[in-house]
């Protein structure tokens, strides 16, 4: 009987060591699985992170390349030089036109608008100032 006992208390343990073996591995297996899943919605989030990243830094350069190309809104610039009216681009360095016209004979609001950088908006407005001041 003793021996009945052992071989059933052996067989016993055979069955719940092969039992917990195959419940760690299935547990082993689910973990393995569960982090795995864990690992890829971190992944994601980390590549919707930089995707989102990257447009904004995409966005934020385009706002600046935009900002660089401010178009004047006029095309000419009227200054003093040696007393007399000259006629820039609007870049205030390619030179247009120098004038006759002497700024001392202008009226004063006219002469301090000059002495700042009086702004023409296009050609005719340009001609039309030139025809009005030209002696």
């Amino acid at each position: 009987m003793e021996k009945k006992c052992s071989i059933r208390l052996l067989l016993l343990g055979v069955i719940v060591s092969a039992a917990l073996s195959l419940s760690a591995g299935f547990f082993a297996g689910s973990q393995k699985s569960w982090k795995t899943y864990e690992e890829r919605i971190v992944l994601l989030q980390q590549q919707n992170a930089d995707l989102l990243a990257q447009q904004e830094a995409a966005e934020t350069e385009k706002k600046f390349a935009e900002s660089l190309k401010v178009v004047e809104p006029y095309e000419y610039i009227l200054l003093e030089e040696n007393g007399y009216v000259v006629v820039y681009h609007a870049d205030r360095e390619t030179l247009f036109a120098a004038t006759d016209i002497l700024v001392e004979h202008l009226p004063e609001d006219l002469q301090e608008e000059i002495n700042v950088g009086k702004q023409i908006e296009n050609e005719e407005q340009l001609y039309n100032f030139l025809e009005n001041y030209t002696s």
